[in-house]
Formats: C-alpha cells, structure tokens, sequence
C-alpha cells in the first residue's frame, strides 16, 4: 500500500470531527447548495446585525433625524451582508494561496467547497451564539457569549479569546489536512497560525473600539 494510500485509509477512519466531510470534497466539490445556504445565513447575520445597530443608536445617543437613522440601520445591514459572501472569497483565496505554496494537488473546486462548508459552520455557530443572547437579553455590543467577554462586559480584548476563534483555526488544520493533504504537522503549525493571528488582530480591535 503506497503512502498516499495509507493517508486516505487514515483519514477514512478518523474521528476527528469534520475530518471526513472535508476529505469527501476533494473528491465531490459539491458546492451550489452551499453556496444558497450561505447566502441565507448572511441574510439571517445581516439582521442580527440590524438588531446590533439599534443598540449602537441606543447606547450613543444619537439625535440625527429618523431618516438619518434608518440610512445607518440599512447600511449597516447591507455591509453585513455584503462583508459575509466577501469573507468566504478571502476565506477561499487563503485556502487556495496556502495550499500552492505547500504544493498541494487540491483542485481549486474543493478548496472552493472547502470554504463555503468553513463559512457555513462557523456562521451557523455564531449565529446560534448570537440568537441565544438576544433571547436571554445579553446585549451583542456589550458581551461575547463564547469569550472570555462575558466574565468582563468591559474588556472588549477578551473577545478575541473565543470558542468561535478556536473553532474557525481548528476547522483552518482540519481543511489543510483532509482537503489540501498536507502533512499533519504542516496542518497543526498552520492552524495554530491561524489562532494567534485571529486572537491578535481580535485583541487590537478591541483595544480600539
């Protein structure tokens, strides 16, 4: 048995979470009913952030008129939608950058359907997140249910320690690994690459908010 094919004997019988769904798509790139159910979770983002927005003009103050109001809800809302679909291409373009550089033969339809089942996963995650604390009250402006946030409404760096940033750099390993083929370690050192950058330009965010 050839080493490519102890790999794929490897990754069939894991069972690490997702492992075996983002092996599937280096051979099934399936990727149009996801690319549909992305769409409607950024619809659904888009009036979480909606919601969001009314607390921002609730929490500043703001005396603008009605109409000036209303521009910034649905400009708001629109960048939403529009940053969502626009993070899946960065999403792809990473995936796709990353895995020529390490020369990966992952053809770019995989990587393609790789990212939309990373963005699928971690908007259905965050928005679950975001629709429990709107039911119980928690404002999404103030707190970050899955961070650190939540023990210290006013330290915003403490968002950036989250079970969400944790989950998008575990999944970053899991598609290096199943979908690129990259070697183990490659896939560990890169997703772990993926953490600090996220809870570093998280933390800096935060400092300036």
């Amino acid at each position: 048995m050839s080493t490519q094919e102890l790999k794929e004997n490897d990754i069939q019988n894991s069972s690490i979470p997702f492992v075996n769904h983002f092996n599937k798509l280096r051979h099934q790139p399936k990727w149009i009913l996801k690319l549909i159910i992305v769409i409607v979770l950024a619809i659904i983002s888009a009036f979480i952030t909606y919601n969001t927005s009314n607390e921002l003009l609730d929490n500043q103050s703001i005396t603008n008129s009605q109409m000036d109001e209303n521009m910034l809800r649905m400009s708001t809302t629109i960048g939403a939608f529009i940053g969502t679909i626009f993070s899946v291409v960065v999403v792809f373009l990473i995936f796709l950058i990353i895995s020529k550089i390490f020369k990966s033969d992952a053809k770019a339809s995989s990587l393609f359907s790789a990212a939309l089942s990373y963005s699928i996963i971690i908007l259905g995650f965050t928005t679950i997140i975001s629709l429990i604390q709107i039911v119980f009250g928690l404002k999404v402006t103030d707190y970050k249910l899955d961070s650190l946030n939540i023990f210290s409404k006013d330290n915003k760096t403490l968002m950036a320690f989250s079970l969400t940033n944790l989950l998008k750099a575990f999944l970053t390993g899991v598609v290096y690994y199943s979908t690129s083929r990259l070697s183990k370690k490659a896939s560990v050192i890169l997703g772990i690459v993926a953490l600090i950058i996220l809870i570093g330009s998280g933390m800096i965010g935060g400092m300036n908010s």
